[in-house]
């Protein structure tokens, strides 16, 4: 009898453990509780601002000026908002921006930022290393990327978004180059690159003398594309004047605050340096107007300077 009985119970144990349920540790990462927030967000150097991902009507502004944003263990957030300088201001973490907070067990996180103000999202992990940040008052997503600085690739997003390494200083004032023969452009010795009020990148050309130190008169202005090449280090430069005429130039980045342009018709060649230093992406603004000299103007829409950013 207590043989049978034995029998019995090794065979309501071997049923007992077929329904025991496993647990795949390779979905770990995926799976939003496997990690608390805080750690998932601290657990990467940095994270990519994918702002073509962004879906929704609304627009947080340090969200959308940032090309990257870092959560460090300390509570506080950096963001890389420049072109210029990426990759060596503040060690490639850029510039602290504000603070953050996560409740424990909560999916939420307030981000204080030190020039907006606080917002509120709720975090989604989709992938090993992409989250999504919803703020509900905006209705705006954002998508960000998770690298570890030493797999980011500062090249690429230096290179990849010059068009807003223009709009990183006030003004670019000329201070050299090699005039091969006359050209229009030869007597225009600043440029200023902006994003006006309804998103489109602008720029403005002065004949102003050199020695002008502020005051500035603007002359010219329209719309400014910057092209790629076969070569990603050099650009192609495009100013569309608002009285029909157009200049074409390759672009040549020297370092963080000089540019070579060369007349792609003249071979001219012209250095500019930036001047004034924006430490903040400059934000879509109406520039101050003078209509000094102004030529025939009027506003010229171009749907190819629309904001993208890339890495």
């Amino acid at each position: 009898m207590k043989k049978y009985l034995y029998i019995l119970l090794l065979v309501l144990l071997s049923l007992t453990s077929c329904t025991y349920e496993r647990h795949d540790l390779e979905n770990y990462n995926t799976d939003t509780n496997a990690v608390s927030l805080r750690q998932l967000l601290t657990g990467y150097d940095l994270w990519y601002v994918d702002i073509d991902q962004t879906q929704g009507t609304g627009n947080i502004p340090f969200i959308s000026r940032a090309f990257t944003m870092t959560f460090d263990y300390s509570g506080d957030v950096w963001a890389n908002n420049n072109i210029a300088g990426v990759g060596f201001t503040g060690d490639g973490y850029g510039i602290k921006t504000g603070t953050f907070y996560v409740e424990n067990g909560s999916n939420f996180v307030e981000i204080n930022d030190d020039l907006d103000g606080i917002a509120d999202f709720q975090v989604r992990q989709i992938s090993n290393n992409e989250i999504e940040l919803f703020n509900a008052r905006q209705n705006v997503t954002y998508l960000l990327v998770g690298y570890q600085k030493r797999d980011f690739d500062y090249d690429a997003l230096f290179y990849n978004n010059i068009v807003y390494f223009l709009q990183d200083y006030s003004y670019w004032k000329k201070t050299g180059g090699n005039m091969i023969s006359p050209a229009v452009f030869d007597d225009e010795n600043f440029l200023q690159f902006y994003v006006d009020n309804q998103g489109y990148n602008r720029f403005d050309t002065s004949l102003d003398n050199l020695s002008v130190t502020s005051g500035i008169v603007w002359d010219y202005e329209g719309d400014y594309q910057v092209n790629n090449t076969s070569n990603n280090t050099l650009k192609r430069l495009i100013l569309s004047y608002d009285n029909g005429s157009t200049e074409r130039f390759r672009l040549e980045i020297i370092d963080d605050e000089n540019i070579r342009l060369t007349g792609l018709n003249t071979g001219n060649i012209y250095d500019f340096t930036g001047k004034d230093y924006i430490q903040y992406k400059p934000r879509p603004r109406k520039k101050k107007e003078n209509t000094a000299y102004k030529k025939m103007k009027y506003f010229k829409s171009n749907k190819n300077t629309l904001r993208k950013r890339k890495i």
